[in-house]
């Protein structure tokens, strides 16, 4: 019986290796496709970049503005998920450390949200 659920949890590691990198590819391919649309609603003052490494939307925009950002925003979720628990840091430090990393990387005008929670353009 133990040799029969070892071997089924071997087999289970074995399939989530492959299926793991292909999550990661796929994140990755679906942030990269909605980069140009996250970066036209930053100049247009739609959406800041919040402290929690996050998406925030800034002012009233379209439904499809609202799906971009809830889907960006779960997807740098589960990065932040995956890259937690490769290091064993917390997601909320990881997601903190991206912030930091987003907000020095900005372009000039974008919103963005400093540690104490206050709004200012960069």
């Amino acid at each position: 019986m133990i040799a029969r659920l070892l071997t089924l949890f071997a087999a289970a590691c074995l399939l989530a290796a492959p299926a793991f990198a292909q999550n990661a590819a796929d994140l990755r391919r679906r942030m990269e496709q909605r980069l140009p649309q996250i970066d036209a609603l930053k100049a247009q003052e739609v959406l800041g970049e919040n402290n929690r490494g996050l998406l925030e939307e800034r002012k009233a925009g379209s439904a499809e503005a609202g799906r971009v950002i809830a889907d960006e925003n779960r997807d740098r979720e589960a990065v932040y998920a995956l890259i937690a628990k490769d290091t064993g840091a917390s997601v909320e430090a990881v997601a903190r450390a991206r912030a930091r990393q987003i907000a020095a990387n900005s372009r000039p005008g974008v919103w963005l949200q400093d540690d104490g929670g206050r709004w200012y353009r960069k």
